[in-house]
This record gives structure tokens, sequence and C-alpha cells, in this order.
């Protein structure tokens, strides 16, 4: 699931995405109040698109400490827990979202994995549900100003907010956000993990309230296509297989 552990926190950033807005600077404003007055505006956002970028680097993978993983793609968001994040480098993966599945899509291997949405990475779900407006942030998370070691990496001048999960959780020890210091325009973020990994991404070309098409949303294998369902089946349906 080591594949995954970017999405949790990709799909959290979304939600503090609002596109344009006047923003005090950095230092002036309480993290608190710069993280609700972003979700409040977000409020108004249905959609959004974007290019990103990845950079990751990692310091407990096995036998190869120090190694360096970079990748780019384009991402869809829409209301409600809708996302379609379709990388294009180094390799091509797709990752859909929707009516609480979970879909890990890689041609090359004509493979497809399915998952209950809840249980795609552990800390998705409540995620998905701050994307969606149903829940407050600091109700899942810490919310504070990062430090400058922690904001290392991140846009020169950007605003940053560092989120802190309130429970343990096996994929995520931080998050630190980036903001554009004049619109407010999400510009990236630092995934860091419970070993110290360490996932950077930038975002290019950030558009908000984007047109989309629910087939964008949707998956239906191809008949060549091995499926993988790895969703819990109810007694009634393991006693029909026995």
């Amino acid at each position: 699931m080591k594949t995954f552990s970017f999405i949790t926190c990709l799909l959290f950033v979304l939600a503090l995405c609002l596109g344009a807005a006047t923003a005090t600077p950095a230092m002036a404003e309480d993290p608190a109040e710069l993280a609700g007055r972003i979700q409040a505006r977000y409020q108004k956002v249905r959609s959004l698109a974007a290019d990103y970028t990845r950079s990751s680097s990692f310091v407990a993978l096995a036998g190869q400490a120090g190694r360096r993983v970079q990748g780019s793609g384009k991402l869809i968001w829409a209301r409600t827990l809708r996302l379609r994040l379709e990388q294009e480098k180094p390799r091509h993966e797709l990752i859909i979202t929707s009516q609480g599945r979970a879909w890990w899509l890689r041609p090359a291997k004509k493979r497809a994995d399915l998952y209950p949405l809840d249980r795609f990475t552990s800390g998705l779900t409540p995620l998905l549900q701050a994307l969606g407006g149903l829940a407050s942030l600091d109700q899942d998370f810490l919310v504070s100003r990062p430090n400058a070691k922690q904001s290392g990496g991140g846009p020169e001048g950007a605003l940053s907010l560092l989120l802190t999960p309130r429970q343990r959780r096996a994929d995520l020890k931080q998050l630190v956000v980036w903001f554009d210091q004049d619109t407010l325009l999400l510009a990236g973020f630092k995934i860091i993990n419970l070993v110290g990994d360490i996932t950077v991404y930038r975002l290019q070309n950030v558009r908000s309230n984007v047109p989309v098409d629910d087939k964008l949303f949707s998956f239906d294998p191809p008949g060549d296509w091995r499926v993988v369902d790895h969703r819990p089946r109810r007694p009634a349906e393991r006693e029909e297989r026995q």
C-alpha cells in the first residue's frame, strides 16, 4: 500500500485550494485562522484540475536508503469524494475514486486493483470528507506553523501550514502545505511519514470549477485485464464460494 501513501495527503491539500483570494503575510496570520479562512472559501469550489510533479526520498527502504524517485502527471477532483489521478512518468498508472471505491490501474500490466475507499489508505476517508467540506480540518489534524526545517523545499515566500494527525497513522507523520502568498492558490505540499521518508509535490496550472465528465471517475475493466478485488466479502458470499 506504500504506492498509495501520497493519495491521502494529495486529497487533503486539494481541500485547501480555493482559487484566487487576498492573503495576509504568513507571519501575521494565526495558522488556525488561515486554515479556517481557506476551508470556508473552498465551499464555493466544485471541482479542481492541476498538473503535478513529485519528488520522493527514502531513508528506510530496504537496501535502498537515500534513493530518490521522481514522477509527474495530472489530477482532477470533483465533489463529492471523486478523484482521478493520472501518473504519466516514470510509468503510466491511474487511480480513480468514486462511489466508495478506489481503483488502482496499471495499463502496462493490464491489471486493475479494486479497494473499498475507507481502506485504501488509513487516513483517506476523513481527508476526503474534509475535501467535500463535511468535516473541520482541526477535527483530524493539529494545525500549526512549520519551522524552517519543516518548510524547507517549498516555494520562496509562500504561506504554509503544518498539519499533524491527531491519531497515529502508518502512512503520515506530518504534512506541510504551501500556498501562493498573493493568490492563495495551492503551490505544493510535503509528506513526511513515520520513518522519515519525504515526498514533495508541486502543483502547476491549478484551475478551479472546471467542467468534468462523470465518465472520468468510472472504470470498466477490459476483458483481457486481470482484476483483483480487495473488498471484504460478506459471510454469505464466502460460503457461496466454498
